[in-house]
């Protein structure tokens, strides 16, 4: 026993005096930091030593005052000066290497850099349950490049000139994703958010987007955070055509849309923020119940999709993801105009 315990003091006391980056548990050095311009909270990643923040697209990256709080002890250096919170000008028109020094005279180097917004377009798919990614799942990973049920749409915005990231499944949301887009894209909606997320969301909200919001029917998931979050309660089974249409830029020259296994909005009467842009044929209704039966209560041509308009962002909604799939025109046309009216420019 005396030997296994010496054994194990030798290797404790080799691992303090090594250094080995490994076995050292890295502190976080900011605790705070915000900027003038910025738009979203800062991101701060500890385990790879890099700090990324949001700002307007008009604000001058080249002489930002950060203002930061740090640890007791610790020190904040750019290019060998000393950096003081509220006072220090620094360029972020480019990535910036912070220099820290800690109480233990350790120093670190972390990469900070500002991500400026723009009209850029990202698809959030990362709860879609299929219907944007199919066939590609967590077990294959998520490629844009690589075929799926969304690609056509994706391209289609390509070739429109934006530029377009998609978001896959499996990680949850945060404020970082949505860095430097302004028009958001949410597909599906079938896995529960996280209370995270919705304040990711409400903080878009807040800054200012432009949202294209695509659900689903509700058999197998009946509840969508994020449209309850909106005051968008679709609920049931719809199929059929959208053919009744409110005069407005997303509707012009429309005769019908396919609506392929959606849900309808049950709230229009009781939101009067929400301006419905369109219903089902009159042979179609809502399956609430999911009984494959016109029951009396059950709403005869539906809303299915409009308009809601915030003070800083617009959001288009509609109950059926697998409708764009098939690229009806001129709607896709129409949308993708409305949608890339960017309040930034």
């Amino acid at each position: 026993m005396k030997k296994i315990w010496l054994y194990t003091a030798l290797v404790l006391f080799a691992c303090e005096t090594t250094g080995d980056p490994s076995l050292i548990v890295q502190e976080n050095p900011f605790l705070e930091f915000t900027l003038p311009g910025q738009t979203l909270p800062s991101s701060i990643n500890e385990q790879e030593q890099k700090l990324t923040f949001e700002v307007s697209h008009k604000t001058d990256r080249t002489h930002l005052v950060p203002t930061f709080k740090i640890p007791a002890g610790h020190s904040i250096y750019v290019n060998g000066i000393l950096q003081e919170s509220g006072k220090s000008t620094v360029d972020f028109s480019q990535r910036v290497t912070y220099e820290v020094k800690g109480a233990n005279n350790r120093v670190s180097q972390w990469t900070v850099s500002a991500t400026p917004l723009n009209c850029k377009i990202l698809i959030d798919a990362s709860h879609d349950g299929g219907v944007w990614w199919f066939p590609q799942w967590e077990g294959t990973g998520f490629d844009s490049n690589t075929a799926h049920q969304g690609q056509l749409f994706a391209s289609k915005l390509r070739e429109k000139g934006f530029e377009v990231s998609e978001l896959g499944r499996g990680k949850e949301l945060t404020d970082e994703m949505f860095f430097g887009s302004y028009i958001i894209i949410r597909v599906g909606g079938f896995e529960p958010y996280t209370k995270k997320e919705l304040g990711v969301y409400s903080r878009l909200l807040d800054r200012g987007m432009n949202l294209v919001f695509f659900t689903d029917h509700k058999k197998n998931d009946p509840t969508d955070e994020l449209g309850d979050l909106l005051g968008l309660n679709f609920k049931g089974v719809a199929s059929g055509e959208i053919v009744k249409f409110t005069d407005h830029p997303i509707t012009a020259g429309l005769t019908s849309i396919p609506y392929i296994a959606g849900s309808a909005l049950t709230n229009s009467n009781e939101q009067p923020s929400i301006e419905i842009l369109g219903w089902l044929n009159s042979d179609a209704y809502a399956d609430l119940n999911f009984n494959g039966v016109q029951d009396t209560s059950e709403p005869v041509g539906p809303p299915v999709m409009g308009v809601l308009n915030y003070s800083k962002s617009k959001i288009f909604f509609i109950g059926d993801s697998n409708g764009i799939e098939i690229q009806p025109q001129p709607f896709i046309d129409n949308l993708i105009t409305w949608m890339g009216q960017c309040a930034l420019y």
